[in-house]
């Protein structure tokens, strides 16, 4: 258990680095933002019930504003039961914003962890269902700017050998500041997929990309094995019109919403703390 342990806290490490993207700064004028990252995965008709279990969740919203209205909002859920053995995380980040002198930002991630048993001989196998939605509005370019970003993958681990069995992944990314649009779905060859629907819009004020992916996975083992399913997803948007003056009313939420609303009053310190 000690070394299992130790693979999922390196394995989260590596599969889910800080995303990060520059914004650029803009004149003044009127302005309307959003930006939108939801995720969504479901594993259900497993062959057997984990040995056990593990869900982690984290979220953080910060909003700076002056002259301006900004909201934003992070969420996240997920659940891994044994019987039945099924399991379902979800993650959710959302920037909008309207006026001028502001900026927004929300981040979410879910994961989950299952390890499993299984004889010699014996199918493995699961199916799993995953959903990824990706939107960016600007009224104005380039004084304001929005960008969405949304990654999940999934692997099958061989804990005794220390080695990947199989990968799952869908990676989308949206900035209306630049041409740097990107929507990927890649996995392993012994994933089935059964069905598959992919939209979007590239390159215009509006953008948005979804993706819903339905699929399996079955292995045998000749021996006794002892692997892990690990699934992780991140969901990061971040809303500006323009870079926000030294005066400026902050809010920072590290729970599962964070919501900033424009205060008419003037601010004396550089940064003050509101509900």
């Amino acid at each position: 258990m000690k070394q299992y342990l130790q693979f999922v806290k390196r394995f989260l490490l590596v599969v889910t680095p800080l995303l990060t993207s520059s914004v650029v700064a803009a004149s003044p004028t009127q302005a309307a933002t959003l930006a939108l990252s939801k995720a969504e995965l479901s594993f259900t008709n497993f062959s057997q019930s984990p040995l056990s279990t593990l869900t982690l969740t984290d979220t953080n919203a910060e909003a700076i504003f002056q002259g301006g209205d900004v909201a934003t909002i992070a969420d996240a859920q997920a659940s891994f039961k044994v019987s039945p053995p099924e399991a379902f995380n979800s993650s959710f980040s959302l920037a909008e914003g309207v006026n001028t002198d502001y900026s927004g930002f929300a981040e979410s991630q879910a994961s989950l962890v299952g390890s499993f048993s299984v004889k010699a001989d014996k199918s493995f196998f699961f199916d799993f269902t995953a959903f990824l939605t990706l939107q960016t509005s600007i009224d104005t370019a380039p004084e304001e700017n929005a960008r969405a970003i949304g990654d999940m993958s999934w692997v099958l681990f061989d804990i005794d050998n220390n080695k990947v069995l199989d990968s799952f992944n869908i990676t989308g990314k949206l900035f209306t500041e630049g041409d740097n649009d990107l929507l990927e779905i890649n996995n392993s060859e012994k994933i089935t997929i059964g069905n598959q629907k992919v939209e979007s819009s590239f390159g215009d004020k509006e953008e948005f990309a979804t993706v819903l992916v339905q699929g399996s996975l079955q292995r045998t083992f000749a021996n006794t094995t002892n692997v892990a399913l690990v699934e992780v997803k991140r969901n990061q948007v971040a809303v500006k019109a323009p870079e926000p003056s030294d005066n400026v009313a902050l809010l920072i939420s590290s729970g599962v919403i964070g919501i900033a609303l424009k205060r008419r009053r003037k601010v004396n310190n550089a940064c003050s703390l509101k509900e």
